[in-house]
Order: structure tokens, then C-alpha cells, then sequence
């Protein structure tokens, strides 16, 4: 009797956990790779009721394009917009941060799930500094920096203290590391999204650690749905900062103080694969 109010609430409190994530994290990245770094104000002078806008269909259209993974379609989208007249400020403040909105929406409606949402914004922000690279006269897709190394950062599932996962993951993409978030995210969701996308190290972030069997469990789960047969695994917060030692025992490859410590260890784990530079 009591079990469809705790899912539901469960539920709710995954949809916050990634609305929130992206509002706070995925569009200010959004807009921030912007080379001229857009203002609401279009810079011709007009405004805001004036300026030419893309229509909601069209950021419900092209959605559809960036979750169907097509991404030479959803870069011509960009360009074809902005050749029209729709000013470079505009296609990142009214298309990709509300596209980021509406894949929300669409997990939190059910129409879209968990993976696919992630996915499609890793993408969207792709699609950012390729948009980027364009607007700088540098058409060729290898204008862009190349991303390093792919890291997956996720909380503990079932914790809504998601802030340390979120924060090592900024010490890793400074790095260069091409760094997946999954805010909120249950264990079937992160179990799907590595049997469908290749990471080379998964961090995993606790405030406590009352059930260490529980991690260790997921642990292996991680490891065996993993594509790289070679997946390190990284974990962090509290219970381990005094203890390392606990690390081995849940079955990772090694722990980590902060964001900054994980750059190190992160890096002597790829070392230790042959796979660092």
C-alpha cells in the first residue's frame, strides 16, 4: 500500500535532480562556449520583441534531431538558422539552452528516458563548441580541441547529495577529460547508459558508507555492464577521505580527497593502462 507514494516521491525527486542539473550545470556550459558570450540583448540593437527568434517548432524540431543522434542534421539545423537572419546569440539563448529545457521535460513527462536525455545533452553541448569553432571560421570539425579521455561522474543512487559528484567532474573537464554527468540517476540508469556508451573511468561519489556491501555490489555491476572490458572505477566523499584504505575494499581502483586529487589519480589510472599520454 505504502509503495507507489514512495516511487512517486522517489520519482519527483529524480526529475528535480535533473532539471536542476540542467539548469545550473548544462546551460550555463551552453552559453558559456559562445565566443562573444551572448547577453538576452541581441547585439544588432533590437529588441527582444523585434529580434528574430526560432519558433518553438523549431526547437521541438530540432530536439527530435539532436535525440536521434544525427549530428551532422542538427549541425546544418544551426547553420541553416543562422544564415536565415537568427543572430549567433539567439540560436544559444532561444534553441540550445530551451532544447536543454525540453529534453527535461521529455524525461520528466516519460516521453524520453533517463539515457537518451543524458546522451542527447552531452550531444547538445557538442553541437555548442562545434557551433563555436563555425562562428570563429573554422568549419572543419577538427578545429575543435579534441576531448580527452571519457569519465562518467555519478552520486551514489538514491543520495541527493550530488554536489561533490558534480564538482570532481569540473576538475576533470578543466583537465581536458570529456565528462559525462548523470545527476540523480538510479542504478538501471547508469547501468544502461555504460552498456551504450564507452567510458574509461566511472566516478562514484557517497556521503556515507552504513552499507559498504551495497557500494561493492554496484561496483561489480558497473564493471560487468561496462563496454571497456578495462573500466577503472573511482570513489570519493567522506567515508573515504580518512580511510583510503576502504576504497579496495568496495572493489575500486582508488579514491580521491577533491576534485583536484582525482585529476592525479584519474591520470596515474590511465598510466597504469597504457592509455596516458
Amino acid at each position: 500500500m505504502t509503495s507507489k507514494p514512495v516511487e512517486g516521491l522517489s520519482r519527483a525527486m529524480e526529475h528535480g535532480l535533473l532539471l536542476r542539473a540542467i539548469e545550473s550545470q548544462v546551460i550555463p556550459r551552453l552559453l558559456l562556449t559562445h565566443p562573444s558570450a551572448p547577453q538576452a540583448v541581441p547585439a544588432t540593437g533590437e529588441t527582444a520583441s523585434e529580434a528574430v527568434r526560432p519558433a518553438e517548432s523549431e526547437v521541438v524540431g530540432f530536439t527530435g534531431i539532436v535525440l536521434q543522434g544525427s549530428t551532422d542534421e542538427a549541425t546544418a539545423f544551426m547553420r541553416d538558422l543562422h544564415a536565415s537572419g537568427i543572430s549567433a546569440d539567439s540560436i544559444y539563448l532561444d534553441l540550445l539552452a530551451p532544447s536543454a529545457r525540453y529534453l527535461g521535460e521529455l524525461w520528466t513527462t516519460e516521453r524520453s528516458d533517463f539515457v537518451e536525455v543524458t546522451v542527447a545533452l552531452h550531444r547538445l553541448q557538442d553541437l555548442a563548441h562545434k557551433f563555436s569553432a563555425y562562428l570563429r571560421g573554422m568549419d572543419d570539425a577538427q578545429t575543435v580541441l579534441p576531448a580527452g579521455p571519457r569519465a562518467l561522474c555519478v552520486a551514489m543512487p538514491g543520495e541527493q547529495h550530488v554536489f561533490g559528484a558534480q564538482l570532481v567532474g569540473e576538475f576533470l573537464r578543466r583537465a581536458r577529460w570529456d565528462v559525462w554527468d548523470a545527476p540523480g540517476a538510479t542504478e538501471p540508469d547508469i547501468i544502461s547508459l555504460l552498456a551504450r556508451e564507452w567510458f574509461t573511468i566511472v566516478g562514484i561519489s557517497v556521503s556515507t558508507l552504513d552499507q559498504p556491501e551495497a557500494l561493492a555490489g554496484l561496483v561489480r555491476r558497473v564493471r560487468r555492464a561496462s563496454l571497456n572490458p578495462d573500466l577503472r572505477v573511482m570513489v570519493g566523499g567522506l567515508p573515504f577521505d580518512e580511510h583510503p584504505e576502504r576504497a579496495a575494499l568496495v572493489g575500486a581502483d582508488a579514491t580521491a580527497r577533491d576534485g583536484r586529487d582525482a585529476v592525479v589519480k584519474a591520470q596515474k589510472l590511465l598510466d597504469l593502462a597504457g592509455l596516458g599520454n
